[in-house]
């Protein structure tokens, strides 16, 4: 029960620091607004809205959030291993065991359970208490519950499913790793793109040396949110940046944007080029990525079922893709800026669509193409074995 109010203080000192290095560099600055700010902060990693300078934002910093799962693992591993080392039972041949499925059940159980309810009185106490504060807290600690409470006992869940069910994480994970691979470079070449406008906001703000780190910590905690407004918009979704707003593979058209440095890789409204439409490629290959997980994982697997569970694994990453995507958007403001990030419910068709598709194609071509292979090394099995001709 500690672990869970170990990361929530560990994060909340991090998110002080930085607010205690505005306060020293800016003699209007205040430290108890800047360390209330820091508590914001980390209550908005967690999906919970809340307002800051008087702007209800609601755009989660996903780089943080990350940064809370992975500093919870250790602590949820930790706990796991201790409660295996007190309830190890001898069997009939003195050999301890324990049994898994329980024990990670009763960890993680407890562990998402305190994390869950800190959050939700941090956000009570703040003022911003919502449902959005209750199911981020049970997402974050319950995935760092269960899966750092599994790895630290080495219980591995999928020994129990279906042989064909088994591929099929490892599948949405490469499918998921390829969308995001690409959200990247797409993000990047962006900003590349449009370096000039994104360091003509940051002169323009002039916040000096400690108002440049400040910028560079804010973009990174909303580094993952870039990401995947980038694989939104090589999916063929694209993303909004407002009441009105587009921007997509065919045509961007936005308004007026904050002065924040990142809105400066935001393409000029217009018609984009025709060769845009070869970032969809990266779909098809995520896709087909899945469909090489299955069928690898399972060298004998007939060519239906190889499509069948490309398809599924695919599907189920497109839906993955779109969640994250979704969890990604918000507000920046109650007008023109309601919404920011991923355009819902586009990408929850095309995404699911495009990785299910191309999922279904490359499992079924691989299923085929070892069918045929198996079938020739069959005949030429037969031909060796067949007695040859009498010579004369």
């Amino acid at each position: 029960m500690l672990g869970p109010l170990a990361v929530l203080l560990g994060g909340w000192l991090l998110l002080s620091g930085l607010g205690a290095v505005a306060w020293l560099t800016s003699p209007d600055a205040e430290l108890t607004p800047a360390l209330r700010i820091a508590a914001e902060v980390l209550v908005l990693a967690h999906g919970a809205p809340v307002e800051i300078a008087g702007q209800a934002v609601s755009i989660a910093p996903l780089g943080l959030t990350l940064l809370l799962l992975f500093l919870a693992l250790p602590l949820a591993s930790h706990a796991a291993r201790q409660a295996a080392a007190h309830g190890a039972q001898a069997d009939d041949t003195g050999e301890l065991w324990v049994d898994g499925e329980r024990l990670v059940a009763k960890v993680a159980g407890t562990f998402t359970l305190t994390y869950a309810a800190a959050v939700v009185i941090l956000a009570a106490a703040l003022g911003a208490g919502s449902w959005r504060a209750v199911v981020g807290g049970l997402v974050v600690g319950g995935v760092a519950g269960f899966w750092g409470a599994a790895r630290g006992i080495g219980y591995a869940p999928r020994e129990t499913w279906p042989a064909w069910l088994r591929s099929v994480p490892k599948a949405m994970g490469a499918a998921t790793l390829t969308v995001l691979a690409g959200g990247a470079v797409v993000s990047a070449l962006a900003v590349v793109d449009g370096w000039d406008r994104v360091t003509g906001i940051a002169d323009a703000l002039d916040g000096g040396t400690s108002g440049l780190i400040l910028l560079i910590v804010l973009h990174l905690l909303y580094l993952p949110n870039v990401v995947l407004a980038g694989a939104s918009w090589l999916l063929g979704a694209g993303l909004t940046l407002g009441d009105g707003s587009v921007v997509t593979m065919t045509i961007t058209d936005v308004g007026l944007l904050p002065a924040i440095p990142v809105f400066g890789a935001v393409p000029p409204s217009g018609t984009a080029p025709s060769s845009y439409l070869w970032w969809l490629a990266v779909g098809v290959l995520a896709g087909a990525a899945a469909a090489l997980v299955v069928g690898f994982a399972r060298p004998r697997a007939r060519f239906d079922e190889t499509a069948l569970v490309g398809g599924l694994s695919g599907v189920a990453a497109g839906v993955l893709i779109a969640t994250f995507c979704s969890m990604a958007a918000g507000a920046l403001g109650d007008d023109r800026l309601s919404h920011i990030g991923a355009r819902m419910p586009e990408l929850l068709v095309f995404a699911p669509t495009i990785l299910g598709i191309s999922g279904v194609a490359a499992g079924l071509a691989l299923g085929l193409l070892r069918r045929r292979g198996r079938a020739e090394m069959v005949d030429q099995d037969t031909v060796d074995a067949t007695p040859g001709e009498p010579t004369a």
